[in-house]
Parts: structure tokens; C-alpha cells; sequence
């Protein structure tokens, strides 16, 4: 039973010995369709939602509705990603270089948690801690999912080594958030600088989260320590700083 269960959740591959064609066009070409469906399809909510600085709301939940439908995509044709090992209910890691994969992952709550205090902790409602609380939760492990599980069971299956994964996935990841800078970032002089800081900043994380899972072969700490991110800066940030959205 155990065996079935095993050989159920690891990736099919594909005939050819150079890597499933099926992942190949997965791997390297589904992660840029992403922003360009996102930033198409929020400007259809603008009517509703930017009247009240509220396109946030349709931006995610398109985003969500999209990752989540090409993973479980995925899923179906080539199996994988929800690999039981992954999604263990730890917080530990284990691998090599252990120590550095809890340093890279659990590092930057030591900064984030005292900037949250002190940045936004009494400028927020107790409806904005539960829209951030929600939106942490849910996007935090559907990123993980896709952006480090999904991403690196196609790329296996397509034939593509540990370190061109760990070098592409990480962009594309970074690239997706253009659609975030475009729809939730104002258009003037410094919006250039502030996409290049949210693909810098995103690259570094995703860059992190991919290399952890495949040195410990583990989700939960990285999906854990995303959506404790989200809470305590990203969309904080957004809603106070950037927006000025308070409800």
C-alpha cells in the first residue's frame, strides 16, 4: 500500500530520454504566460475595483486561480508535486549544509518581525489583519507549491539539470511580480526603480526557497516562513505604503 502510495506521488516521465516535451513547454514556458495573464485580465475589475484603490483583490485572486489551475494541470497529466516527503509537518530541515538552509530560511524573520511591530502593528484595523492573515495563508503555500514544487517536478521531468532549475525557475518567479508592480505601483519616475527592487527582492527569495527544497526535500518550513513574509511586510507594505488603503 505504501509502495502505491510512493510511486503514485513521483513524477511520470516522459518517453524520450532527453526529457518530456509535455515539461519541457511546462518549465520554461507556462511561468511567462503567467503575468501576462494576470496583468490582461485585472484591468477587466478596473470599472469596480480601482474607484475604491481595491484592484489588489481581483489582481490575487486571478493569480491564484492561475497557479493553482496549471499545478493541479500538472498534477493530472504528469503527477508529482505534492510529494509526501514535502509536505511533511515539520518545521526542521535536514540535507546538506543544514545550518545554512536554516539561516537563508528562517533568517529574515529576525528583521521582519520587529519592522512589523514597529512600521505597521498599530496603523492596521482588525479587518486589515485579518485581509493580510488570509491573503498570507493562502498565497504564501499556493507560491511554494507552484513556483518551488511544481516547477521543479517539470523541470526533472524535462530533463533539466539541479542548477539550470535552481537558475531559471527563480527568474521566472521574480519576472511573474511585473504584474504587481504594474497594477499596484504608481507610473512616475521612481516605478522603475520599484519593479527592480520587487525582481531583485523576489529573486533572492525564490532563489532561497528552491535551493532549501532541494537540499532538504522539504515545503512546509519555506511555505511557513512565505506567508509569515507576506504578513509581516509584503502586503502590509503594499496596502499602507504604497496604496494608502486603510479599512
Amino acid at each position: 500500500m505504501e509502495e502505491d502510495k510512493k510511486v503514485d506521488s513521483e513524477p511520470k516521465l516522459g518517453n524520450s530520454r532527453d526529457g518530456d516535451m509535455f515539461s519541457k513547454i511546462f518549465f520554461f514556458g507556462v511561468p511567462f504566460t503567467i503575468p501576462i495573464i494576470v496583468t490582461l485580465t485585472t484591468y477587466l475589475f478596473y470599472p469596480i475595483a480601482a474607484p475604491y484603490n481595491m484592484v489588489w483583490a481581483p489582481l490575487l485572486l486571478i493569480y491564484w486561480t492561475i497557479i493553482w489551475t496549471y499545478t493541479l494541470l500538472y498534477r493530472k497529466y504528469r503527477g508529482g508535486v505534492f510529494d509526501s516527503e514535502r509536505f511533511e509537518p515539520t518545521l526542521l530541515l535536514k540535507g546538506k549544509r543544514v545550518w545554512l538552509q536554516y539561516i537563508l530560511n528562517y533568517g529574515p524573520l529576525v528583521y521582519l518581525i520587529p519592522i512589523f511591530i514597529l512600521m505597521y502593528s498599530y496603523r492596521m484595523s482588525i479587518a486589515m489583519y485579518l485581509v493580510v492573515l488570509g491573503a498570507s495563508i493562502i498565497n504564501g503555500p499556493s507560491e511554494e507549491i507552484f513556483w518551488r514544487s511544481c516547477l521543479e517536478d517539470a523541470g526533472k521531468n524535462a530533463g533539466v539539470s539541479e542548477t539550470a532549475r535552481l537558475a531559471f525557475a527563480p527568474v521566472a518567479f521574480g519576472l511573474w511580480h511585473t504584474a504587481f508592480v504594474i497594477h499596484l505601483f504608481p507610473w512616475n519616475i521612481t516605478w522603475w526603480i520599484s519593479w527592480g527592487a520587487v525582481i531583485f527582492m523576489t529573486w533572492i527569495s525564490g532563489l532561497i526557497w528552491m535551493w532549501v527544497l532541494q537540499r532538504s526535500g522539504r515545503l512546509i518550513p519555506q511555505s511557513i516562513v512565505h506567508a509569515c513574509g507576506n504578513f509581516f511586510s509584503i502586503f502590509p507594505m503594499i496596502l499602507i505604503m504604497v496604496l494608502g488603503v486603510y479599512f
